[in-house]
């Protein structure tokens, strides 16, 4: 094995742990939380691209997934290789490595074509989970300055995406890189090795390659990689794949208080995402895999998605979807508070296939005239209007055929601008603007297209915002209009839910409870609720709940005026089938509590909590947190604070 990874291996075994950069934040959870987790130019931004493009893109078939399952007896990809290539124990995954030429790979062509698509942030998978890092690593052989390419892939994208005032961005997969024995079973990507090609696994570089190695020597290359990168290249978004609820929280912790110490050193703000509940939302940004939340959250969220309808990495025969589909997710995502991260397929040698230039062109032709509509916006109190509803919000949601029928609301200062997916002409009618609906205050002073020059026709009425849009408009797929005059910041809606005749969701409004007589119920129907599937229903004897609350990631959260600091009782009325842990919380001040075992999701009980502290009188948020390890779903009818 070469000298320098050898000494670098050996290096991450004797290093203790706690070494990392000096700086304001601790590798514990009460100082990390004090981070920033959704800066404003990541708010601002709205849409990113990243490439699925590595050695496994040399065969171009199935998926990124090949080098799992090319070892995996049985599946169309151990099929295929034994027809084009031969026995796996002949020739495994690490010969596809000096194919990887990457030979018309140009950084700077890329770099202009995200530009012109739009994006304001871009990069690399900077390591799947086939273990082969995609920039000049010192501590693994495998990487594109050594092998393959022999270019430093991530270096040369960093310096060509921020000359162009793009942010940088590198994903990172190899959590699940680990090939390791799990509750007595072999798991991780490589598995298939293991069970059938073991004597691949002799070799002590192919070894480091498929992630064999002691789990203790992994998790401190996993740490030591993250580390590498962000003092080589200074991410400004670090994006995470599923498997890290693999990754003990002492390493997490580590890894971010060193990105947040680096990132205050070099005065960036930096953002870290994160999926399923692998993190708290205190410190980095809720993905959703090809989905989106089915509402306006208060919380910022990203999707990441792909620009195919299969694999994320290049394949022979790859289907990409049109423009017009997602150019209406990125609208859709925008209006709810989210953000997308867009990924292309780039070929093994570098090349990006016409048909992906062409949809993200057509974002960029599009965004160019009705950037305004989208780019430093913030979402109003309603997501937006129309026939077209998802069924659920979340990871892998179907795809959704929007029209003209369909709005979406984005807003910036009192600036309003309703976006429709689709192309309508003549007289249309926004129905939230109804002078009845009380959602904004004001009046319509003048309506315009985005993109337009002079201003349209419009009529206010009880029923809605009428206006007469002409047959030419600026952009095609979807027409973006400017409304003026509106009173939105700092205007407390007054609309009741059933004036808007169900076809939208409203977000809930914001209620702030207070202790009086030392009491305070926190009721169901005044909770702020943050998550994809968390909602509010009606069970124990016709009284509002929190249900679908399956997910750990979502939370409950309730302002509360508390008129004296001191130690106050909780209590909580629960139904759950099982178990369930959380934490109620009080500004930085935690109480761990459990669910009582009720029976069923209709069988209420009344509980005792326990005691927590408020540290000084005035409005705080009080949240309801899941524990990730050691939740269960449950419904809760509400909580009440009594002053000890």
């Amino acid at each position: 094995m070469n000298v320098k990874y050898l000494l670098s291996l050996v290096l991450l075994v004797i290093l203790p742990l706690s070494v990392g950069a000096e700086g304001p934040y601790e590798p514990e959870w009460d100082s990390l939380y004090r981070h920033n987790e959704a800066p404003d130019w990541f708010r601002d931004a709205k849409f990113g691209i990243y490439f699925h493009w590595g050695v496994y893109c040399v065969p171009a078939f199935g998926s990124e997934w090949y080098p799992r399952n090319m070892n995996r007896k049985g599946s169309r990809e151990y099929a295929h290789h034994l027809k084009q290539y031969g026995d796996p124990a002949e020739y495994g995954y690490d010969r596809f490595v000096p194919q990887f030429k990457a030979e018309k790979f140009d950084p700077e062509e890329w770099a202009d074509l995200f530009q012109k698509a739009g994006a304001r942030f871009a990069g690399p998978v900077a390591e799947h989970h086939d273990g082969f890092s995609m920039w000049d690593s010192d501590l693994t052989p495998w990487n594109a300055k050594d092998r393959g390419p022999k270019r430093d892939i991530a270096g040369e994208l960093a310096q060509a995406i921020r000359e162009r005032g793009m942010r940088f961005v590198t994903s990172f997969h190899h959590a699940r890189n680990s090939l390791w024995q799990k509750n007595g079973n072999w798991t991780g990507h490589y598995d298939g090795v293991k069970k059938d090609f073991a004597e691949a696994l002799e070799d002590p570089e192919r070894a480091i390659l498929y992630g064999y190695m002691p789990r203790e020597k992994f998790l401190e290359m996993w740490l030591g990689k993250l580390r590498e990168v962000i003092e080589k290249y200074h991410p400004d978004l670090m994006w995470f794949d599923s498997w890290l609820d693999e990754i003990p929280d002492e390493y997490k912790r580590e890894y971010l208080a060193y990105y947040f110490n680096k990132s205050e050193e070099a005065k960036k703000d930096v953002v870290v995402t994160f999926k399923q509940q692998d993190l708290p939302r205190e410190v980095a940004i809720d993905d959703y895999e090809k989905g989106r939340a089915d509402r306006l959250t208060e919380f910022a969220w990203l999707t990441d998605d792909t620009i195919s309808k299969g694999s994320w990495c290049y394949t022979s025969g790859l289907t990409i979807k049109p423009t017009r589909e997602v150019l209406h997710v990125l609208i859709d995502i925008v209006s709810k508070n989210g953000q997308l991260l867009l990924n292309i397929s780039p070929m093994a040698d570098g090349t990006i296939p016409e048909n992906q230039r062409e949809v993200l062109l057509g974002l960029g032709e599009w965004l160019a005239v009705n950037g305004e509509a989208i780019y430093e916006t913030r979402p109003w109190v309603l997501f937006g209007e129309g026939p077209t509803r998802m069924k659920r919000g979340g990871h892998f949601v179907r795809s959704l055929d929007y029209s003209e029928k369909d709005i979406r609301f984005t807003t910036k200062g009192n600036d309003l601008y309703a976006v429709f997916l689709g192309e309508p002409a003549g007289k249309v009618t926004i129905a939230s603007l109804g002078t009845k609906t009380g959602l904004c205050g004001g009046k319509v002073d003048r309506v315009s297209l985005v993109g337009g020059k002079s201003g349209l026709k419009f009529k206010r009425d009880k029923q809605g915002l009428h206006v007469t849009i002409p047959n030419e408009v600026p952009a095609k797929n979807a027409v973006a209009l400017k409304i003026e005059g509106l009173e939105i910041q700092g205007f407390e809606p007054k609309a009741e839910e059933s004036l808007l005749g169900g076809l939208w969701q409203t977000e809930r409004k914001e209620v702030v409870c207070r202790v009086t007589g030392g009491t305070c119920r926190l009721l169901a129907e005044y909770a702020t609720l943050n998550g994809a599937g968390i909602n509010v229903e009606t069970r124990d004897n016709g009284k509002p709940n929190i249900g679908f609350w399956d997910d750990p990631a979502d939370f409950a959260s309730w302002k509360v005026d508390f008129p004296k600091a001191g130690i106050y009782h909780v209590s909580g009325r629960f139904a759950c089938p099982k178990k369930a842990t959380f934490q109620i919380r009080v500004g930085k001040t935690g109480l761990e509590a459990t669910s009582p075992v009720t029976g069923g999701f209709g069988s209420f009980e009344t509980v005792d909590l326990g005691s927590i502290k408020v540290s000084k009188k005035g409005i705080h948020e009080v949240k309801v947190v899941p524990h990730p390890s050691a939740w269960s779903a449950m419904n809760v009818s509400h909580l009440e604070f009594v002053r000890e």
